[in-house]
């Protein structure tokens, strides 16, 4: 883990979002199993988290007070664009009750409430660690130079297969092999909450379509107020945006409860 700055700052996100799917097959038919599956998740990513802490000194908790605006300004922003799209578009993203029944609906009483204070612990706690270690740490800083992104995307290119073989035989790909690991490079020179054009619009696309294509315009406004967050706080290390998001995602799950509609969870 201590040999490339990616991977103890991927490998956490990684694995959380490839055992989405793998959540959702087992509880399509056996909904009530999901709190355990849903424990085995986060426990498993926490403990990565943990196991890495030595390797990510810029995860931490510290606090700034304008996590507070941050966090509520982006909630309000993330429900209204997601209601807008709704209206916008309602035959691909129509209201819920239009479409197949949510999990929650499928689980018994006890089951449900019992999945809906694990998913406030996982998504307004443990979500926030990782997610903003991924995105606003590693691809912020690792993307800040668009010539050094090309570099090193060229040399990801000539591992593919198909292309891979043709692609190193190129002059653009020799200039490429002339520099040594390019994203670990940018890493460790960017300090963290220094920004670039090429950083913003990069980390901002990658977290964007990690989400829904609904929550697309949602996540862009999401992304550019956390880095603005970031940016005035980076003295503190990622603890406020942390704390920032966190607390959106934790309005997030008290308006979804509230309304007893699971569309932003």
């Amino acid at each position: 883990m201590s040999d490339h700055p990616w991977h103890p700052r991927l490998v956490p996100y990684v694995i959380y979002v490839a055992l989405l799917p793998l959540i959702a097959l087992a509880t399509d038919r056996m909904p009530d199993i999901y709190p355990i599956l849903y424990s085995i998740q986060c426990l498993i990513v926490g403990g990565l988290l943990w196991r890495y802490r030595r390797l990510t000194p810029e995860l931490n908790l510290k606090f700034h007070w304008l996590a507070v605006p941050a966090g509520i300004v982006v909630c309000v922003i993330w429900i209204g664009l997601g209601l807008w799209m709704i209206k916008l578009f309602p035959d691909r993203f129509g209201a819920p009750d239009q479409g197949p029944t949510h999990l929650f609906d499928r689980m018994s009483p006890t089951v449900r409430w019992v999945s809906l204070g694990l998913r406030l612990v996982g998504m307004s706690l443990l979500v926030p660690l990782f997610e903003e270690l991924f995105v606003r740490s590693l691809l912020l800083r690792s993307f800040n130079s668009f010539r050094q992104f090309v570099v090193g995307l060229v040399q990801w290119g000539q591992d593919l297969p198909v292309i891979g073989e043709w692609l190193m035989h190129t002059s653009i790909a020799k200039r490429a092999d002339a520099h040594d690991q390019p994203f670990a490079r940018m890493f460790n020179q960017t300090p963290l909450g220094v920004i670039s054009v090429t950083g913003i619009v990069l980390s901002t696309l990658v977290f964007t379509i990690g989400h829904g294509m609904r929550d697309w315009p949602g996540a862009v406004m999401c992304s550019l107020i956390y880095i603005v967050v970031l940016r005035l706080t980076r003295d503190k290390g990622l603890g406020p945006v942390v704390w920032a998001h966190g607390l959106t995602n934790a309005l997030l799950w008290a308006y979804c409860v509230y309304h007893m509609n699971w569309q932003f969870l």
